[in-house]
């Protein structure tokens, strides 16, 4: 899906009045501003590694996002808050190319990786595993309530790792937070469901891109 004009060659001003659009180091990642669903624009990543539906309120977080390991494994975190509900996604995709990991024979797949994102993420659930034609998804979730500076916080995290059924040399693996800051917890558990759909749309929409030339050349 790409087009010949990036939203980051166009002046903001003709641009989808959002933060996505409106921020100038979240634009960079956009490929179109025509919304995929309503919403939802498709950003790609900077290593042309993988597309996904991102929101029209999100923000990328530089500071919290890198490109490592001699330019293979790509790190893109983001917000999205939404002012009215008083609640926040934040979401984190790594994606893995080249790397000697993948593929090593004396490792454990997806066992490793899986442990890996527990290790990061404090998650301590089991993984489900979904088969698709191109991809297989495993995706873990887990609530969580605090109390924090005298509002009740409800979080969710849903957590997870995808691999390509034809390459082994690539891997995304994910984490998205969900935050509802209210007074109480009923007034998050009101609103929590469509915020819970936004991010299985996300993970569901993660497609890698195949670049035969760049496996070829790391």
């Amino acid at each position: 899906m790409k087009q010949d004009v990036r939203p980051k060659d166009i002046d903001p001003e003709d641009l989808p009045d959002v933060p996505a659009f409106q921020d100038e180091a979240t634009r960079e990642f956009l490929v179109s501003t025509e919304e995929v669903e309503p919403g939802f624009y498709l950003m790609e990543s900077r290593l042309e590694g993988y597309q996904m539906l991102f929101p029209a309120g999100g923000r990328y977080l530089q500071d919290i996002s890198s490109i490592s390991n001699q330019g293979n494994v790509e790190t893109v975190t983001f917000e999205d808050f939404d002012e009215e509900i008083s609640a926040k996604i934040r979401g984190q995709i790594r994606y893995h190319r080249n790397q000697s990991y993948l593929a090593n024979p004396n490792l454990t797949y997806p066992d490793f990786m899986l442990d890996d994102v527990r290790a990061r993420t404090g998650y301590e659930g089991a993984f489900e595993q979904e088969k698709m034609e191109d991809k297989v998804v495993y995706f873990g979730s887990q609530p969580l309530t605090f109390q924090e500076e005298g509002y009740v916080s409800e979080a969710y995290i849903h957590v997870g790792y995808i691999e390509p059924r034809t390459d082994q040399y690539l891997a995304i693996d994910y984490s998205f937070s969900l935050f509802c800051y209210r007074e109480n917890a009923e007034g998050c558990s009101q609103n929590i469901a469509d915020k819970e759909e936004q991010i299985s749309k996300m993970i569901d929409s993660i497609t890698f891109i195949y670049q035969e030339e760049a496996d070829s050349d790391e």
